[in-house]
Order: C-alpha cells, then structure tokens, then sequence
C-alpha cells in the first residue's frame, strides 16, 4: 500500500494535470454560475430570500436552477475537452517523452501503475465537475442552505447518478484510446471523434448526449438512471474499456 501511496502522490503532484483541473475548475464554476444568474434573474430571485416567503413554485425553480448546472453543453463540452488531454497526459505522454522507460524500471507491476494512474483520472474528473457545482450551488443560495436538501432530495441522487456514468464513460474513453493510440496527439484527436460524433451526427441514445438529455428528467416519477441502457452505457460499457485498456499496459512495452 504505500508504495502505491508514493506512485498517487507522483501523479497527483504533476504540475501541468493541476493547471489543467485549476483551468477546468475556474471555467465549469464560470458557466455554471453565468447560467443560474440567468436562471434567478428571468424568475425575480433574490439571494436570501427565506423560502417561505417565495413559496412552492419558487421553490421549484430553485430546483430546476440547480438541476440546469449539471446538464450545461458548455459545462460538458469543456469537461470532454480536458478529461481527454488528462488521459492523453497520464498513460500515453510519459511514454511519447521517454519518462516511461524510468517509470516502467521502477520496482512496480504494470498493473499497479495503470490503477494508480486511472484512480488519479478519475479523481481528477470528478473534482472538475463536483467541486464547481457544490460552490455555485451553496453560495448562490446561501441564504436558504437549510433547505437545499430538502428542494433538491427529488431529483440530486438520479442527477448524481448521471454523472457519474457520464464521468466513467468519458474517463474510459480517454483512457482506453490513450494506450491504443501511438502517441498522444492522435489519442485526443480519436477520443475527440469518439465523444462528439454522436452530437454532431444527432445520435441522442449514445453517450454522452445520452445522460446530458437525462439529467433535467431526474426527480420525475417516469424516470430512473437504472435501467440497461443507461448503466450498459455508464458501467458496463466503461468496465469493458478499462479491462481492455489494462490488457494493453501489461502488454505492451514502453515505447
């Protein structure tokens, strides 16, 4: 164990993956506060206001303001774009510079060293997109954070769900094309075609468009995140990839 604490804080100490989860943080939190400024503004919301004094209707737009945050383009579109050049960095860059000839001599099995890296991935992922929506949520609505569990307890759990499968599946995406790919460059550019194909081709029943559809319909009676197709796309799907993609780094050399 602590030598896979000493590979994690290798990982996590590289200073280019940190400015570009810095960059992400800043630029999910600007769109996501940009849009429920938007939100609050179109329905007369003061911050502060006690909720009692909006009542149930204001109520629901809160709600529906929180729920925007997670099902934003832009908000995805960014997140695809930096989880790829993550991956791109993490499991092929090491081994397009020459590091991977040091770090592949150290005294740890390839399999260690691809679930270090993944676990970094994904922290790394989740933090970019958790973090930003936890601070706009909180500080726009700070007057009224008593009561944000009980507005948002209909619809959080399935929206979370969500975006963990979205978050997994982009994750694997970027990992899995990163150790196919020869060098990194060709690597972002196959996982760029891989996640944006269905949008440009208007796919809407394959990630990722599949769950940023999905999430304004959590909390609804109709709806819930555990059916086939969501999680064969948000789990299985993502399984399938990281077991391909820790064949090819116990398999493949270095170079």
């Amino acid at each position: 164990m602590e030598r896979r604490c000493v590979i994690f804080r290798w990982e996590m100490n590289d200073v280019v993956k940190n400015v570009l989860l810095l960059f992400g943080i800043l630029l999910v939190g600007m769109a996501m506060k940009q849009s429920i400024m938007g939100v609050n503004s179109s329905m007369g919301f003061v911050s502060g206001t006690e909720i009692e004094l909006f009542g149930p209707l204001r109520a629901k737009g809160v709600a529906s303001s929180i729920q925007i945050l997670l099902s934003l383009d832009d908000v995805w579109t960014l997140m695809g774009f930096l989880v790829l050049l993550l991956g791109a960095l993490t499991f092929r860059y090491d081994r397009d510079s020459g590091v991977a000839r040091s770090i592949y001599s150290l005294p740890y099995s390839n399999g260690e060293l691809f679930g270090v890296k993944l676990l970094s991935l994904l922290i790394y992922g989740f933090t970019m997109i958790l973090l930003p929506f936890a601070y706009v949520s909180v500080t726009t609505y700070a007057g009224i954070l008593k009561y944000l569990p009980r507005i948002t307890s209909n619809f959080l759990s399935d929206a979370l769900v969500l975006v963990v499968f979205l978050v997994l599946y982009m994750v694997a995406v970027a990992t899995f094309v990163s150790l196919a790919s020869p060098n990194a460059f060709l690597a972002f550019m196959i996982g760029f075609a891989v996640i944006y194909a269905p949008r440009v081709t208007g796919l809407s029943n394959v990630p990722p468009v599949l769950f940023i559809n999905a999430i304004p319909r959590s909390g609804s009676t109709d709806f819930t995140p555990f059916t086939i197709n969501y999680i064969g796309w948000g789990l299985l799907v993502p399984l399938a990839l990281f077991a391909l993609a820790w064949v090819l780094i116990r398999r493949r050399d270095v170079v």
